[in-house]
């Protein structure tokens, strides 16, 4: 990652109930491409794009003691910090289909310039895969009107997290770097299923209410895939896209509880039985 301190972020496959950007950002990624992963901590993501698309991965890196697990499953690992683009220059020639940067940018002092730098990366055809927490969650306005804006050690408000997005906010940030969204996931969350469910079940009525209106309330997270604003095609607008977003569905509540409650082997069996029978 970008910043200083090393963030480990590991992601559950988690089948077809609009709660899990790692599956959102690799069906966005084409099968047999080449791969600038930035950010990619410990590898969560990269074994299972080089096991599930079959990416030739170039990974960047800050953190030394990642390093040794991202080799196995990479090309080129590159030892940098996001916040400066001088390892731009390293990549020499090579140009790539897609650039992921997932749950990443959020992390960094100018994210846009980030983008804007990577941009000659890319091949004519090469796209951008994004995702971003969205701090307008319903439980954010929950937070706030307690005048506690909460830092935790992961989630919307991670301790880490030093930009903050809107759907707009998102959309401002590839369209000024010079690309244009042409695909977007989203990752739905009731608020009661969320880290801050305490404090939205203490949170007054009329203000649920009132932040439920808001048919953007329950996204969680977004995942978009950019193209260069000169490719051929019209760019989406988030906002109108995101009112399509997951429904929260009882079976989302009934994850979230075992996940709380059982042991993580035996989760991860019934997550399994559970993607068998989904597939059938």
């Amino acid at each position: 990652m970008g910043s200083a301190e090393p963030i480990n972020y590991h992601y559950e496959k988690l089948y077809g109930q609009g709660e899990n950007a790692a599956d959102i950002v690799l069906a966005m990624v084409p099968e047999n491409a080449r791969v600038l992963e930035l950010g990619a901590g410990p590898g969560s993501i990269t074994r299972r794009l080089k096991a599930e698309r079959a990416s030739r991965l170039t990974a960047v890196e800050l953190e030394a003691s990642f390093l040794p697990h991202l080799a196995p499953h990479c090309e080129r690992v590159i030892q940098a910090n996001l916040n400066e683009t001088a390892w731009v220059g390293e990549i020499g020639g090579e140009r790539f289909d897609a650039l992921v940067a997932a749950d990443v940018l959020e992390h960094l002092n100018r994210p846009q310039d980030l983008l804007r730098a990577c941009e000659a990366l890319l091949t004519p055809e090469g796209s951008v895969v994004i995702s971003l927490p969205h701090v307008g969650h319903a439980v954010i306005h929950a937070c706030l009107m307690d005048e506690d804006f909460e830092y935790r050690d992961a989630g919307l408000l991670d301790s880490t997290h030093i930009r903050f997005f809107g759907l707009k906010n998102m959309q401002a940030l590839v369209e000024g770097a010079g690309f244009k969204v042409v695909d977007a996931g989203f990752v739905s969350r009731a608020p009661e299923d969320t880290e801050y469910a305490d404090r939205w079940r203490r949170a007054p009525d009329d203000l649920k209410t009132a932040v439920l209106r808001n048919p953007h309330a329950t996204v969680y997270q977004c995942v978009l895939r950019a193209v260069r604003a000169t490719a051929p095609g019209d760019a989406l607008d988030l906002m109108l896209l995101a009112g399509h977003a997951p429904r929260v569905t009882p079976l989302m509540h009934v994850n979230r509880l075992l996940k709380r409650v059982l042991p993580v082997s035996l989760y991860r069996l019934c997550r399994r039985a559970y993607a068998a029978v989904s597939r059938a």
